[in-house]
């Protein structure tokens, strides 16, 4: 199909459509849009230096895509990456059990496909343990010089999962996603979408459309979820992907685990344009 030519599956989703693109279009016409959330220069040149420090891979791995993901201001899992066994067992000893173990490497971005990621790990000899499956799983699928390691990193509380995806549409530009995370992406297929750069208020009206925004709310008992926080976080992906369009492609953020005491996000992959 070519690039150039959008199918939509009937004439209201076609005019929909062009109606959202006819408003876009007429707000970066505006003498105010200036007043779109931008990342900030110091993030700006941070970014590009989490990136230029990334190596030339397309695909980055996780620990480089967390670099850049927490230059922008994205709230990111604390972890450190190991090259043995002890050295993990040192680390989990230092964050605290329990303690999740996935290589690092840009060969294997899905891992628990390929079996390389353990969690819920409760103690030193369950860490030997898997720290051991995870480089012989990994060393099935790629070579020594392509692992970097094994991250480590404490197990966050749970919490309602989110994803938060980004893309340069060929059509339409830099687009952001928002669903619910985890396996629920597969299996719920709740997701939305909008042009990017958005602000905390359009997050927070793009989280309202969501099928399982109640969950957000505080669902059975459990408290309400840090909106706010979560809106912030989806702002600042969409302003990364808009203002790094020329150098970054997709970025995949999933997931982030929303509690009432935290937003962070536990895994995330940037794909360079």
């Amino acid at each position: 199909m070519s690039p150039n030519l959008a199918v939509f599956r009937s004439t209201a989703s076609c005019f929909s459509t062009l109606a959202a693109w006819h408003h876009w279009s007429r707000q970066l016409a505006r003498p105010e849009a200036g007043s779109l959330p931008a990342l900030a220069t110091a993030q700006v040149l941070a970014v590009r230096a989490a990136l230029e420090a990334a190596g030339t891979e397309r695909t980055l791995s996780e620990g480089p895509s967390r670099r850049v993901l927490e230059a922008c201001g994205v709230p990111v899992v604390n972890n450190r990456l190991v090259n043995s066994a002890d050295a993990a067992m040192e680390a989990a000893s230092e964050f605290g059990y329990p303690v999740a173990l996935k290589v690092e490497t840009p060969d294997l971005p899905h891992k628990t496909d390929a079996g390389v990621l353990r969690l819920n790990l409760k103690d030193a000899g369950a860490v030997r343990e898997a720290y051991d499956a995870i480089m012989a799983n990994a060393l099935k699928a790629t070579t020594a010089e392509r692992i970097n390691g094994v991250l480590v990193q404490p197990m966050i509380p749970p919490g309602v999962e989110i994803m938060v995806g980004a893309r340069v549409d060929p059509l339409f530009g830099p687009m952001v996603v928002v669903g619910m995370g985890g396996i629920m992406v597969e299996l719920l297929k709740d997701t939305v979408a909008s042009l990017a750069p958005v602000d905390t208020a359009a997050a927070h009206a793009l989280l309202r459309r969501l099928r399982g925004y109640k969950l957000l709310q505080g669902f059975r008992g459990s408290a309400p979820v840090d909106v706010d926080a979560l809106a912030d976080a989806i702002s600042r992906i969409s302003q990364l992907i808009h203002s790094e369009r020329e150098h970054i492609a997709e970025i995949d953020v999933n997931p982030l685990i929303c509690s009432a005491k935290r937003v962070v996000a536990v895994d995330g992959l940037v794909v360079r344009a």
